[in-house]
């Protein structure tokens, strides 16, 4: 920056020397001259910056040609993009005398210039980084990546990627964040991993990355950078930004209850206690139940920015095989038995796995590699439909249930007299007094099937008759070997006496 700025000095020292000997020239000259001499003025150019001469040129391309020179010569001088004024201007001018600059004093002059331009205003310049809402001004673009290095080394402990500025006006001054990886492979060349909306650029033609560790790293939050004037800012160092962005506050959001959820899990998976739990959700208690699907309120740490981070990973794991279903012609829709255990087997796994701020929330597998393969349970499952039974009496209670000191059936308490009616549809077998039942009536169904109706009082139908459910077959009563007036009910399926309550 020295030698420039002395440079500069010298050359408007020359220019300021040369405009006043051509002044005091013409102080001498023009006494003496002829009118029509005064009309014989030289034309030149001259470079103004910020309405200040800093040279000048024969033609106005030898100027514009001096400009482009300086301006190429000091990009390539900084490896960073910097902005300098647009000031510069080429205006013609004529005098009796010019002082002209050669073309490469002209474009040293410019560089100068231009040097100490954007010095001054590196100087003045502050960077606000915008995360969603919140903003955050820091000192330099150098501070930025800092900051955005350091809230993605939380997560890329490897440090394969770097933290990138990237220009989007240059008028307005603005920049985005992008996150970039370098040689993810054999072939010299990078990766945009993630830019600030989350979109992913591969620079090679669509071709998956191979190999463990993470493939991309993005934000969920909008992210921007904005030049601000430093003289007007409240500057915010690193670590500052670095603590508020990151800080962890408590967000409320909703839990989906899922088969086998309790209260007090939920609670536990979100470190909350029950209490606590119950005060987000007015109308919840601890014996409340609650049933898939269902949405709960529970508090989550959240900071300022949420960063996604897309990862590679290898790993064995125990799985089982999917079960085999047979199917039993000889049994019912919903009798189902094992007919042979499963065993566990052992794979490799190759999959893609997303992480939210450190939490895993999504695995996509890309390969499996079978160790060990696991055998799949077997289990029969019955296919006959059976009939559906309904209640044969209106009323009443259970007196006696199936089952209890030898009982064959059970026991509805109704006063004598009432309705009976058929539990399913099929076709009389019995329809008279059987010793201890007294009157009975016994039905054959389409499945094969049987009810009993005991204790009658009097019956409608007969043997041989088809009946519907629902169709009345007789009067409940006190007959035969009881104590009182009810309906004896009995269900043999299959030959074998069931529980006819199971079956209604």
């Amino acid at each position: 920056m020295l030698h420039l700025s002395q440079y500069s000095r010298r050359m408007k020292l020359t220019l300021v020397a040369g405009l006043t000997c051509a002044g005091l020239a013409s102080i001498v000259v023009i006494p003496f001259a002829d009118k029509k001499l005064l009309k014989n003025e030289v034309g030149y150019y001259s470079v103004i910056y910020d309405g200040e001469q800093i040279g000048s040129a024969n033609s106005r391309e030898d100027a514009e040609q001096a400009i482009a020179n300086a301006r190429l010569r000091f990009s390539k001088e900084y490896s960073d993009i910097v902005y300098i004024d647009n000031n510069i201007n080429v205006v013609e001018e004529s005098n009796l005398v010019s002082v002209k600059m050669s073309e490469k004093e002209l474009e040293d002059s410019i560089y100068s210039t231009l040097f100490s331009s954007v010095v001054d205003k590196n100087k003045q310049t502050a960077y606000t980084i915008k995360v969603g809402d919140n903003a955050y001004t820091l000192a330099s673009k150098d501070d930025v990546i800092e900051l955005m290095q350091r809230i993605t080394a939380k997560y890329d402990t490897d440090k394969q990627f770097s933290v990138k500025l990237t220009d989007n006006d240059e008028t307005l001054g603005t920049h985005s964040i992008e996150v970039a990886k370098a040689q993810v492979d054999s072939v010299e060349r990078n990766i945009v991993a993630a830019a600030i909306d989350g979109a992913s650029v591969d620079s090679s033609d669509g071709k998956k990355v191979e190999g463990n560790g993470i493939s991309s790293i993005s934000f969920v939050e909008s992210i921007s950078v904005e030049e601000t004037p430093s003289t007007n800012a409240s500057l915010m160092s690193v670590e500052r930004a670095y603590e508020e962005i990151t800080k962890e506050k408590e967000a409320k959001t909703s839990h989906v209850v899922v088969e086998g959820d309790t209260l007090s899990k939920i609670a536990s998976n979100y470190n909350l206690k029950i209490s606590d739990l119950l005060s987000m959700n007015p109308g919840l208690t601890e014996t409340s139940i609650i049933i898939p699907g269902q949405e709960i309120t529970v508090t989550v740490p959240k900071s300022e920015i949420t960063v996604i981070i897309t990862k590679r990973e290898s790993y064995e794991e125990d799985y089982e095989a999917e079960t085999q279903y047979v199917d039993d012609d000889s049994a019912y829709k919903g009798d189902n038995k094992v007919i042979s255990e499963g065993t566990t087997g052992k794979r490799k796994v190759t999959a893609d796995v997303t992480y939210v701020n450190g939490n895993k929330m999504n695995v996509d597998t890309v390969s499996e590699q079978i160790i060990e393969e696991a055998k799949a349970k077997v289990v029969s499952v019955g296919t006959i439909v059976p009939p559906t039974y309904i209640r044969p009496v209106s009323g009443g209670y259970v007196s006696q249930n199936y089952g209890n000191y030898g009982h064959t059936g059970t026991d509805i308490v109704v006063p004598s007299g009432t309705a009976v009616s058929a539990a399913a549809s099929g076709v009389v077998t019995r329809a008279s007094w059987y010793a201890d039942y007294g009157y009975c009536v016994d039905i054959r169904h389409s499945d094969g099937s049987e009810t009993r109706y005991a204790h009658l009082s009097s019956m409608v139908v007969s043997v041989g008759s088809t009946v519907s459910q629902g169709q009345l077959i007789a009067y409940s009563g006190n007959t035969g070997n009881s104590t009182g007036d009810h309906l004896h009910l009995e269900l043999r399926i299959g030959g074998v006496l069931v529980n006819p309550m199971s079956y209604i």
